[in-house]
Parts: C-alpha cells; sequence; structure tokens
C-alpha cells in the first residue's frame, strides 16, 4: 500500500500568497516558473514583466539603466554571456531571487559542457533544456547510444564514441578523445550514475575545479560509503563486503536476518534483493553474480562486489540536494510509496513530503551530513533515506540529479529545475535557487510495473483515458507494442507506463 494517499489534500489549507505593493513594470524578461518574494523584485502577474516591490531593501533611491537592482552590473553586461563570468564580482549573485535566477540563466550561454554518457532516451529533456539555455553540449557515450542521431538532429551540439565495457582502459582513452577533439571544455559533468568517477577524472585532468575524485569514488561504492559514514560518527548499518561464498558465509553472522543483498556498484536497484536466512542469501548471491556482469550492464564493469546489510524497517524517502562551493542551497524531500520486495522496484512518489516537518529536518540533516562527510562541494545530488524506529538511515547518495520524475517533481512542486542548477555548479556561476516559502503544488508520480511476464499487445491504449485527465501533468510509457517485459515470477519486473501529475492550493 502507499505510504500517503496522494490524492487527499491536507487538512489545512495554504494560505494566500503575499500581496505585494509594486512599482511600475519594467520590461525584463524573467522565468514565470518563479514566484514573488520580499526580497527580490516581483513577477507582474499576466505580463512578461518584472517590478521592484517597495519591501526590497538593497533596492537604490535612484532608478537604475533598465530599472535593475544595485547588485547588477555595468549596462553593457545587462545580457551577459558564460564568457562575461570572470568579468563579474560573483558574490553579489550569491541570493537567491527571480532576477538575480535569470541573469545566471544567461551566464550559461555559450558555455561548452563535456557530459561523460548521456544516458538512456528518457533523459533527452536534459540536453534540450541545456540547448534552450545556450548551452553547447558535448556528449560522450557507447557507440550504440541514442546520442550519435541526437546530434545530427541537434539536440547535443556534438558527440565522442566511446566503448565503456573495458574499463581499465576507459580513461585513457576518454582522455585521447579530449585531447583529439577540438573543444575547449568550460565543464565536465554527468546526470547519469555510472558515469560520476570518469567525468571527475577527465575534469580534474583538464584543471577544471570539480567534485574530488576520492568522494566520487566513495560515493559509487556501497561499501566505502558505509565506512565513510562510520568513521564520520553517522549511523551505519551493520553490513559487509561479499565477494566470495566465504565471504557470504562471515556477512550472515555479522549482519544477521532480514537483510539486504546489492552489487556494490550497482544502480536503478539492478541485483538488489531481501533475504531472509542463510539458504535464500546463497541462493541469490549465486543468481546477482550470475546477471550483474559487464556483458549485461556496462555500470558492473567497475566491479562485481556485492554488500551485505541489515534491513531497515519505515518509511522510504529521497532528498533531493543542490551543493554550490560546499553550501548546501537547496534541500527537499519527497515520499516514496512502498518498494516492491523483494527487488526494491520503486512504484510512486509524493511531492512535497507530507511527513512531519521535524522528521523532515532530520532527513535532511542525515543527507546533509552524509554528502559532505563523503567530501563533495557541488552539484545536484539524489540522496535515499528511511525513516526507522531508531530514526533516519542512509541507503545510498547519487552524486547526480534523480532520474525518472525528479526533476518534473521538484520543478513542479518548488520551481526549481535542477537540470540548470547542477550545470551551473559545474560552470562555477552559484547557484541560488528562489525556494517559495509554499510549495507550488502538490504531485504525485506512478510506476506501474508488470504484474506478470509475457509480450505486450496492446501499446499504450489501455491507458489513453489518463492523459485525457486534467490533473494528469505528465505520462511515459517505457514498454511498447511487441516488446517483451519481465514479470515478478521470473526476477524484477519492468515499469510499463510511469506518470503523474498534481493540483493547485492542496488539490491532488
Amino acid at each position: 500500500p502507499p505510504l500517503h494517499n496522494p490524492f487527499q489534500p491536507p487538512s489545512t489549507p495554504f494560505p494566500p500568497p503575499t500581496t505585494h505593493v509594486m512599482a511600475e513594470p519594467t520590461d525584463v524578461s524573467i522565468n514565470p516558473r518563479h514566484l514573488p518574494s520580499a526580497q527580490d523584485e516581483v513577477l507582474s502577474v499576466g505580463q512578461a514583466s518584472v517590478s521592484r516591490s517597495v519591501m526590497l531593501a538593497e533596492t537604490p533611491s535612484t532608478p537604475v539603466v533598465g530599472g535593475a537592482s544595485s547588485w547588477m552590473p555595468s549596462p553593457a553586461l545587462f545580457s551577459p554571456t558564460f564568457s562575461n563570468l570572470k568579468d563579474l564580482d560573483v558574490e553579489k549573485l550569491k541570493k537567491p531571487g527571480a532576477a538575480r535566477q535569470e541573469y545566471r540563466r544567461k551566464l550559461l550561454r555559450g558555455a561548452t559542457v563535456l557530459i561523460v554518457m548521456g544516458g538512456y532516451s528518457g533523459k533527452k529533456f536534459i540536453y534540450e533544456r541545456l540547448k534552450e539555455l545556450g548551452v553547447k553540449v558535448v556528449v560522450m557515450d557507447q557507440p550504440e547510444s541514442i546520442w550519435a542521431a541526437e546530434a545530427e538532429k541537434g539536440t547535443i551540439h556534438a558527440f565522442m564514441e566511446l566503448d565503456f565495457h573495458d574499463y581499465s582502459a576507459i580513461f585513457e582513452n576518454a582522455m585521447k578523445l579530449v585531447e583529439s577533439a577540438g573543444f575547449e571544455f568550460n565543464a565536465v559533468t554527468t546526470y547519469y550514475e555510472d558515469a560520476v568517477p570518469l567525468a571527475a577524472r577527465i575534469a580534474v585532468t583538464l584543471g577544471l575545479d570539480t567534485n574530488p575524485v576520492e568522494a566520487c569514488d566513495r560515493a559509487r561504492n556501497k561499501n566505502t560509503t558505509r565506512a565513510v559514514m562510520q568513521a564520520a560518527g553517522l549511523p551505519t548499518p551493520a553490513h559487509a563486503t561479499v565477494r566470495s561464498a566465504e565471504d557470504l558465509e562471515a556477512a550472515c553472522k555479522v549482519v544477521g536476518f532480514p537483510a539486504i543483498l546489492k552489487p556494490s556498484f550497482g544502480a536503478s536497484s539492478l541485483g538488489v534483493c531481501r533475504v531472509e536466512n542463510e539458504e535464500e542469501a546463497k541462493v541469490k548471491f549465486e543468481q546477482i553474480m550470475s546477471e550483474c556482469t559487464p556483458e549485461v550492464d556496462v555500470v558492473f564493469a567497475q566491479g562485481t562486489e556485492l554488500v551485505m546489510e541489515e534491513y531497515y524497517d519505515g518509511d522510504e524517502f529521497d532528498v533531493d540536494m543542490v551543493l554550490s562551493e560546499g553550501e548546501v542551497v537547496y534541500a527537499k524531500v519527497s515520499d516514496n510509496y512502498a518498494c516492491w520486495e523483494p527487488w526494491f522496484q520503486e512504484t510512486g512518489t509524493c511531492c512535497p513530503s507530507q511527513y512531519p516537518e521535524d522528521k523532515q529536518a532530520e532527513i535532511v540533516q542525515l543527507a546533509t551530513d552524509t554528502t559532505l562527510a563523503l567530501g563533495f562541494k557541488a552539484g545536484a545530488f539524489h540522496v535515499e533515506l528511511k525513516y526507522t524506529s531508531r530514526g533516519p538511515r542512509m541507503i545510498e547518495v547519487n552524486a547526480r540529479m534523480g532520474g525518472v520524475s525528479v526533476r518534473e517533481m521538484n520543478l513542479q512542486a518548488w520551481g526549481v529545475d535542477l537540470v540548470e542548477e547542477h550545470v551551473m555548479t559545474a560552470l562555477k556561476i552559484p547557484a541560488r535557487p528562489y525556494v517559495p516559502e509554499k510549495p507550488l503544488r502538490f504531485i504525485a508520480g506512478i510506476g506501474i510495473n508488470a504484474p506478470y511476464s509475457g509480450t505486450v499487445t496492446s501499446g499504450a491504449t489501455w491507458i489513453d483515458f489518463v492523459e485525457k485527465d486534467p490533473l494528469v501533468t505528465y505520462l511515459e510509457i517505457y514498454q511498447k507494442a511487441g516488446q517483451k517485459v519481465t514479470g515478478p515470477e521470473k526476477g524484477m519486473p519492468d515499469w510499463l507506463p510511469g506518470g503523474g501529475g498534481g493540483g493547485k492550493d492542496g488539490g491532488g
């Protein structure tokens, strides 16, 4: 059953938005996703214009050219590009606000960014958004990926082909590509879990400021993450590294049951399972070791060791965070519906969280402490936790923006675009997203898992009615007519469609 009912409005409705006293609007374009604030210029509703609030303490008594506040640079830089960043006092951009956010977006224009592994086709929206922002994106990915075709279509600026299966030579081969490509990269980053360590290594070698390679390695290896947490005095489950049948026998004695057995370098719940006793653990160990190989998924080229750790009770949550220069500038909690065990396949989420605020604060604090203990200082992060009978407990830190509906959830609920915030941090543009005091809307997302194995015959027509519902804001079909799907009787079930929607003012 779901953790919460996403269609139940809150018992106490939110108060109406604050009324602002406004001056005559000036003609400065602004993204309408951002709400008015007493600390900033405010959007004139129904107009693509901005007005200064009389409550803005830093508004100069004498208007500046273009109606800009005192933080703005000279008129020559009212429409900046990335090349102007070096000439700016970036300290003045380290405040949230709609006008500052628009200025930060303009600074992205003309930047050349190397994206290591573009990911699956469902991530195309990332690069479409970056193109809208004026970022020249070069994707380095495998020859069978979709990104060569997307480069021809103009979705991305260029494509660089690299074989990711030979992990021992991947860095050397990547650097040869980079050095011969003829691009001057302003940043190297990724939105894909598998590529985090490689992206950091390329950036460091090019002399670009980025997250420490050691931090990326610690987060990718779940065994190392646990060791770092333990050394930092953070709550850590009983756990053990498993590379052999002998390791497994010892781990069963250390961890006990029920327990979780999963790959140290996995992603997307691949190979994750719950085991109830030693005999079941042995069966699952053999199964995981045979299925989680580089031939099955390139992610396992990084390593095939497993981790066994104690099973946590309680409800599961996500914290989506943005770090800028070692400071947490955004952190919001979403509620996860109960995973489909024993594979821990996700079934849905609700944003913003309906959990008590004091417990949300504990969850955010553990997410923050763990991310900083690993050594990270910049970027978007997707942190998964549980609130157990003993308090918050960490599942894992993903050193990239969350996948599937995470960007959409945060954008609709809070007006924060994790795509642009992440690339800003990579380019050393201060990230200070404007976050309204109250959520813009409530949104729930559901992923429908295949109830049994077989072949899809009707395509997406069986769910056409959903798209006609005005509360549904997005729908993604993962399996099309003619495709074979796995159901629970054969292993981790496939997603069929996934989507979500919500309403304003407490609607669901």
